[in-house]
């Protein structure tokens, strides 16, 4: 089967890998992406991958994700040859490699100049963490009037995609609300954070505990970097997961509302069509409730 990565260019120059945070999603991921940045890394983190770099790059994470988690989809899984046509511009990786499983690791563990960072926290705060993140968006992605507005916009259907195949990959295919959803959220991060420790070099892993708090402290002196003299970036808490999504999806949601106007309701404007059929729910998403 043709994959979108056997499309791209092959890059001039590859940058060398220095960094990688094998952490997973909700593990103060989003602050280190930003903390790397202020030592002078090339971060990559799903931020940037989707609100950065946009559609191709999210098309790209999609598809590397589905050659992981589905093997009955044909796709063959990205090899390190494929990690470096897509990250060519990057020297640290944060999150990325735990959506992508075991063989982004062992690609670079033969690398005595890359080094290794993994923030642990608590099983059940990290499934309840999911849960309130990305739980929430793939409750809008199946809800309406999302499931109908993102097939009105690319970027919008792309990154529902990619929160829903996640998501069913963390809690094994379990809803929020089901009676084993959060055990199996906790066995996937128990069996993701045993196979990082066993996969990574011990020598070049360092390892933080989230519960007691993340400073330059922590990561500098590991890294062999001089302490920036400002503060550590602020954790994304759920209230600032959610305005970076809202944030993210409002001008897509508006599109594809005007998109379907001009498709099924050319003699009504969407906005007014939906204050008197649907009520608050179309028009609280699109105000970013």
């Amino acid at each position: 089967m043709s994959r979108e990565i056997d499309r791209w260019p092959t890059p001039a120059k590859v940058r060398p890998m220095k960094v990688i945070v094998a952490s997973p999603s909700r593990s103060g991921t989003l602050s280190m992406y930003t903390a790397m940045k202020v030592l002078g890394f090339r971060s990559y983190h799903f931020y940037e991958c989707v609100v950065e770099k946009g559609l191709p790059h999210i098309n790209l994470f999609n598809e590397a994700a589905t050659a992981q988690y589905n093997r009955l989809s044909g796709i063959k899984r990205y090899t390190r040859a494929d990690f470096d046509k897509w990250l060519h511009e990057y020297d640290c990786l944060v999150e990325i490699p735990s959506y992508m499983g075991k063989n982004v690791f062992e690609a670079y563990a033969n690398e005595p100049e890359v080094k290794f960072i993994l923030t642990e926290r608590q099983p059940e705060k990290w499934a309840r963490s999911v849960n309130n993140s990305a739980g929430g968006v793939v409750k809008m992605a199946t809800s309406f009037p999302i499931s109908v507005l993102k097939y009105f916009d690319a970027t919008l259907f792309a990154f529902m995609k990619t929160n829903v195949l996640m998501y069913n990959a963390f809690s094994s295919g379990t809803n929020i609300g089901d009676p084993d959803n959060e055990e199996e959220l906790c066995k996937y991060y128990n069996d993701y954070i045993k196979m990082a420790k066993e996969t990574i070099p011990a020598e070049r892993l360092h390892i933080i505990k989230l519960e007691n708090g993340v400073d330059w402290e922590d990561i500098c002196p590991f890294l062999g970097v001089p302490i920036p003299d400002e503060e550590y970036p602020t954790p994304n808490d759920p209230e600032n997961f959610k305005a970076l999504v809202n944030g993210f999806l409002k001008p897509r949601l508006l599109s594809a509302t005007m998109k379907l106007s001009a498709v099924a309701l050319p003699a009504l404007g969407i906005l007014g069509w939906a204050s008197i059929k649907f009520g608050p729910p179309l028009l609280a998403t699109l105000r970013g409730v």
